[in-house]
């Protein structure tokens, strides 16, 4: 028995192989396929997976995804412009948690169920999905361990499982993973018997009893690399994917080479990436010729690695009854222009074949034919690193090409905030929301409450995003490097100004409950840690948990803060006035870490004046720890709106590296938090406090 941990992905050996050496090839083939399970590839509930070439990485938080305005997915403009761009998707993924994840407490699967319109809303996009053909999955983080656990001990399969049957879910994408696990599968597949994984790393082939796709990335497509998976089980259903590239025409062609579908993704976790027109053009010729020869894509005697008649130039040959196909890869630096391949010129049944370029949309006369025509010699150009595909069929059987670019408005014609949808983002685009002053405070006037930050030197504000070990998408000065942790110095020329000496607290929002008769048009999530009671639609009848009237406020996003601070005639402070109002120093009270000094690792908020020790040079209390502070800075740069929060809260959230940021947090530190829709944006660990202008300036 051969063993299939030692079978090596290195096909080198197999390039040009003779006829005895391809006999003995398909004999091992047949061997080892003896120790699979292959039940899986013969289900007639699966068959669509199989043939599922393009899936579209959906980031739940691009504006592109849901219109706030109309408070409405926008599920079919996304499928409109994945027919027209990238040859239509065959299943999207619904990608909700990193980097959003860690805020708070709540877990990956809350944040399926804080979608707007909860869970019923998701199973509405489903549903206008699968009326247009489309599948959905969902996502699952196996390193979410230090959010909240899920009531009466149910485990993460049993969970997400809810939310599959909830919602109609198809497939779950296994993130960091490269195979499921039985005692989470089964939960899954009594609430879809016909739920498929697709796991983010190349599964084992021990696997391939329960996984029937996964992701390809970009270093396992080199040739003359063996796709060991491919080649055991060509009904597998891989996709290549390259996320970062701003090019993605060597992906696409190493990838067609393999017969193998590829990933669409464009907004990388809050970094715009737009997919270029040519790529675009290429993704949707590649896609065609696979869906229109899926069959001979899945041949179970396919052969790699064929011999060719150039060097540098790669060839697979796969086949559908007396139809042949050939894919092509010119891995050299230099264009070929001449015998490439030498083919079958005769069918099964001896009859003659004829031979198309489908990747230029030709036919193609033989260079050369040996006597009889057993054999011909096939030219063609290819240009360095390009793919092609050679099809051969008996006369009479209709060979199709690609069809053209379709009819209709080009994308530049899309527009996001007066841009075309797929221009790339620049700094500019970042800039925040413009600030409204308040009516100023008189001087020698004290506005009570507030601490004065007087006018100094230009204020250079230097700041990096959390402390956690990875951070990965853009934030403003850095669109085009998503991974870099720290901003560029931003000098800033800053008036005096008044800014709250504590975080608004529970109580004073209250009052301005009571006064305004605020209540926001979406309630959802709103105050979540006050008690209702039967006034459900009237928040200030709405009741402060015991003993947390002088604790900060949360459960509140943007909107609410600032409609508190309209009201008490003050705004919220802008990231460089919050930066100078903590103080010159690491820390608001000195350069050193004293846990004594705030609340960074504790079970709950506390009092506003509880650490009086921790006050910044200015007066201001709790400007680290207790709960993270909006700020006046939202941004939008046409598909990612965010927020800058600062200071850190109470709550430590342990046990990996892409949670956003906990616990109390230094001044040299913020957070980009993801906005959406109030009821996500809203956390239990975000406050605010305010601040007001001065009238003279200096």
């Amino acid at each position: 028995m051969i063993d299939l941990h030692e079978w090596s992905n290195d096909g080198a050996a197999l390039v040009g192989r003779d006829a005895a050496a391809a006999r003995a090839l398909d004999e091992r083939r047949a061997e080892l396929r003896k120790q699979l399970d292959g039940r899986l590839f013969e289900r007639d509930d699966l068959a669509w997976y199989r043939g599922a070439w393009v899936e579209a990485f959906l980031f739940m938080y691009d504006t592109s995804f849901y219109d706030r305005a109309a408070g409405r997915y926008r599920i079919d403009e996304i499928l409109d412009d994945g027919e027209r761009e990238f040859g239509g998707y065959d299943f999207i993924l619904l990608w909700q948690s990193y980097p959003r994840l860690g805020i708070d407490g709540r877990n990956q699967l809350d944040l399926y169920r804080d979608m707007p319109g909860g869970l019923p809303g998701l199973r509405g996009l489903v549903q206008c999905a699968h009326d247009r053909g489309v599948r959905v999955f969902v996502n699952y983080n196996p390193w979410d361990v230090g959010t909240r656990r899920e009531q009466d001990g149910r485990g993460d399969g049993e969970a997400l499982a809810g939310i599959i049957a909830a919602i109609g879910a198809d497939g779950v994408f296994l993130d960091t993973m490269t195979m499921d696990e039985p005692g989470f599968r089964a939960p899954l597949e009594r609430a879809n018997p016909s739920i498929v994984f697709n796991p983010e790393g190349i599964p084992p082939i021990s696997a391939l009893s329960s996984v029937a796709g996964s992701w390809l990335q970009r270093s396992a497509v080199a040739p003359p690399g063996l796709l060991t998976i491919r080649w055991l089980q060509p009904r597998f259903s891989f996709r290549a994917i390259e996320r970062t590239a701003l090019d993605h025409t060597e992906i696409l062609n190493k990838g067609f080479f393999h017969g193998c579908g590829q990933v669409v993704w464009e907004n990388i976790f809050g970094w715009w990436n737009p997919w270029r027109e040519s790529d675009r053009a290429l993704l949707r010729r590649c896609v065609w010729i696979l869906r229109e020869h899926a069959e001979a894509f899945q041949d179970m005697h396919w052969q790699p690695y064929v011999a060719t008649l150039a060097d540098g130039l790669y060839a697979h040959r796969w086949q559908d009854g007396q139809t042949v196909v050939h894919t092509l890869l010119n891995a050299s630096e230099s264009p070929l222009d001449g015998p490439l391949l030498r083919v079958a010129g005769r069918g099964a049944d001896g009859g003659p074949l004829r031979h198309y370029d489908v990747w230029n949309g030709a036919e193609l006369r033989p260079a050369a034919t040996d006597s009889g025509g057993e054999y011909v010699t096939l030219a063609l150009p290819m240009a360095p690193g390009s793919a092609g595909c050679i099809v051969s069929a008996p006369e009479g059987v209709a060979v199709r090409f690609p069809p053209p670019a379709p009819p209709g408005p080009p994308a530049a014609a899309v527009t996001t905030r007066g841009r075309a949808y797929r221009d790339r983002v620049t700094v500019a685009d970042h800039e925040p929301r413009p600030v409204t002053p308040t009516p100023p405070v008189s001087p020698g006037s004290d506005p009570g409450g507030m601490c004065r930050v007087a006018s100094g030197p230009l204020l250079q504000m230097q700041v990096r995003h959390n402390v956690a070990a990875f951070m990965e998408g853009a934030c403003y000065g850095s669109q085009e490097e998503h991974r870099a942790k720290h901003h560029p110095p931003q000098i800033v020329d800053l008036a005096s100004y008044w800014i709250d000496r504590t975080e608004v607290t529970n109580a004073q929002y209250r009052a301005f409950l009571e006064d305004a008769r605020y209540r926001p048009g979406e309630l959802h999530n709103f105050l979540r840690h006050w008690e209702r009671g039967a006034a459900a639609d009237a928040p200030w009848q709405w009741r402060i948990p015991d003993g947390k009237a002088n604790h900060p406020v949360v459960w509140v996003d943007l909107d609410d803060a600032r409609a508190y601070a309209r009201w008490a005639g003050k705004r919220l402070p802008t990231e460089p006035e919050w930066h100078r109002a903590a103080g010159r120093d690491l820390w608001p009270w000195g350069e050193t870490f004293d846990p004594e000094r705030c609340n960074g690792a504790g079970d709950d908020t506390t009092p506003v004046d509880r650490f009086p020790d921790g006050v910044s040079m200015w007066g201001c209390l709790d400007m680290a720890g207790n709960v993270w502070e909006w700020t006046e800075s939202e941004r939008d740069d046409g598909h990612t709106r965010y927020a800058i929060v600062r200071g850190g809260s109470h709550l430590i959230v342990v046990g990996s590296k892409w949670y956003q940021a906990s616990g109390a947090q230094p001044n040299d530190c913020h957070e980009k938090v993801l906005l959406m829709y109030p009821g996500l944006d809203r956390c239990a660990t975000i406050g605010f406090r305010c601040v007001k202008d001065e009238a003279s300036g200096r």
